[in-house]
């Protein structure tokens, strides 16, 4: 083995160690390589979600990587542990996992033989992910980049991943997620950790800096009033989530999540448009005839899953987006991309008259009292989404010109052909995506228009609401995301069907048609049509 000569204690370190994997070689693992005891780790809902998801990856070895300096703990490290009379390390373990059986002697041949061979390559196309491993007593899972759960043919999206690069002695190994970490009780909350999580996708999204939890902990509390000292941290309000986010250049912007169609279709369509998306909730314990409330918690959603079934409708409006079925967060008392489902599941809570109200909640990992699976439940409460501060037109404002349009639309059945409900497909994105899927679309016929399409000048932040009919498309309309309030904010529409498009025009052609929609929201996606002339 290779050996570092000491470390602060004196004793010899090894450099790497590499096992098979199994659950209780991991825990293990973890014990060794912090201060926390067995019996604590048994206790972590952390090692419980860990065993189904390697399982899931179909891990088989783990290389342990000793001595690891990791970026974010340096920074708690210094910012709290350094001043403590408890002589805390400062270096962490960070454990490497692979899908391919490997043992030691064919790892310390890969360090012999100037990097190359099968055995290399094997290892690279396997590698699953690290976590670091802090050496404290309790909050002990550090930075995590793990592979994400396969896509199950197209059904699970993790639409703001981004490649994590790590050298393992020389070995560069890249593993596409977005990280995640425990709560560390000291230097951070709940919020801070989902906040860390979401500042790891916007910040190579947007271009800024990436702070640690400790330092988001500082801002949040920074220029708030507050009765309490910012470290050890109790826990961030909304207003200090906001302040956190400002701090880093974007702009917050709340949302309601009680009802989750609404909450569906907003988080659809900011989680589409790349961007990450911290959810505040309620956990309550139903593992008893009278409910508990366990407390408020702070999770990054991360990923969503569309199921088959026909999607519910909002007054007859039909959005693709209530098709989801689950969403995956990082929740940092779980794991990453922990599953959360919507199976109408209601919960029995207190209202103001002295009865109780039953209301709809999702499926949690947390175990209640009883220890049962699904005994804890959570009620969405608010969204909070992190924009860059050009985008300026919130997903509500962009629902309530389609929903008017939709409206219309529908009323016009006999004349266009399609007497069954369109489904929407809401959504933001950026010129560059929306033009590559323009000159990839077999939607679009070949020649001029795709041509003008291609041609049009566009902002770069742009809300796409695509009506598909059979499944095939019908119109697209395309709004800018980073106009005024008050602007027409109406860029163009892609016109798939000839026929709606001649009767969009004829009736705009016609006084009484155009007086009658003059004062509906969607006015002014029907003077569009009036002032463009049909496609070639």
């Amino acid at each position: 083995m290779i050996q570092l000569p000491c470390d602060s204690s004196g004793n010899k370190t090894v450099t790497f160690e590499v096992y098979p994997y199994s659950i209780d070689q991991l825990k293990k693992l973890i014990c060794d390589k912090s201060l926390a005891s067995p019996n604590l780790i048994n206790r972590k809902s952390h090692t419980v979600y860990f065993k189904n998801y390697f399982e899931a990856l179909a891990t088989k070895t783990i290389v342990v990587e000793n001595h690891y300096v990791d970026r974010d703990y340096l920074d708690d490290f210094a910012g709290y542990y350094v001043r403590c009379f408890k002589n805390y390390q400062r270096f962490c373990a960070r454990l490497h996992f692979f899908n391919e059986e490997i043992d030691s002697a064919q790892f310390d041949e890969i360090l012999r033989n100037s990097g190359t061979g099968e055995i290399l390559n094997a290892l690279k196309t396997s590698y699953l992910g690290f976590i670091v491993i802090k050496p404290l007593p309790q909050t002990v899972i550090g930075r995590t980049c793990l592979r994400t759960y396969p896509d199950d043919d197209g059904r699970r999206y993790f639409p703001i991943t981004r490649d994590y690069d790590c050298n393992l002695f020389g070995i560069d190994l890249t593993v596409n997620t977005l990280a995640f970490q425990e709560q560390d009780n000291v230097v951070a909350a709940c919020a801070t950790s989902a906040l860390w999580s979401i500042f790891q996708g916007t910040g190579r999204e947007f271009q800024h800096s990436i702070p640690s939890p400790v330092e988001i902990t500082r801002t949040a509390a920074s220029n708030i009033s507050s009765e309490s000292r910012a470290i050890p941290s109790q826990g961030l309000t909304s207003h200090q989530l906001a302040h956190a986010i400002r701090e880093v250049g974007l702009e917050p912007l709340k949302e309601s999540a009680r009802n989750h169609l609404l909450f569906k279709s907003a988080l659809y369509a900011y989680l589409r448009g790349g961007i990450p998306i911290f959810l505040g909730l309620d956990l309550w314990d139903i593992s008893q005839e009278n409910h508990g409330l366990i407390g408020k918690h702070g999770v990054a959603i991360t990923g969503y899953s569309l199921g088959k079934d026909e999607p519910s409708s909002l007054d007859g409006f039909y959005l693709k987006a209530a098709r989801i079925d689950k969403i995956y967060v990082h929740d940092d008392q779980i794991g990453p991309f922990a599953r959360m489902v919507f199976d109408d599941v209601k919960v029995s809570i207190p209202n103001q008259n002295g009865g109780n109200l039953e209301v709809p909640s999702l499926s949690t990992s947390w175990l209640g009292r009883s220890g049962q699976e699904n005994s804890v439940r959570a009620l969405t409460e608010i969204l909070i989404m992190p924009l860059y501060h050009k985008m300026r037109i919130p997903f509500s404002t962009i629902l309530q010109r389609v929903v008017s349009f939709d409206r219309i639309f529908s009323s016009l059945g006999n004349l266009t052909g399609i007497t069954s409900p369109l489904e929407w497909d809401i959504f933001l994105t950026t010129i560059s995506s929306l033009k590559s899927d323009i000159l990839r679309s077999q939607h679009i016929a070949d020649g001029d228009y795709r041509k003008e399409l291609l041609l049009t000048k566009m902002s770069r932040f742009i809300w796409r609401a695509i009506a598909d009919h059979d499944d095939k498309p019908v119109i697209e309309l395309l709004f800018d995301a980073t106009d005024i309030q008050q602007g027409a904010i109406m860029i163009c529409a892609i016109e798939y069907n000839m026929l709606v498009s001649r009767t969009f025009r004829a009736l705009m052609e016609n006084q009484d048609f155009e007086r009658i929609i003059s004062n509906e929201g969607c006015w002014n996606i029907f003077d569009w049509f009036k002032r463009r002339p049909m496609p070639n």
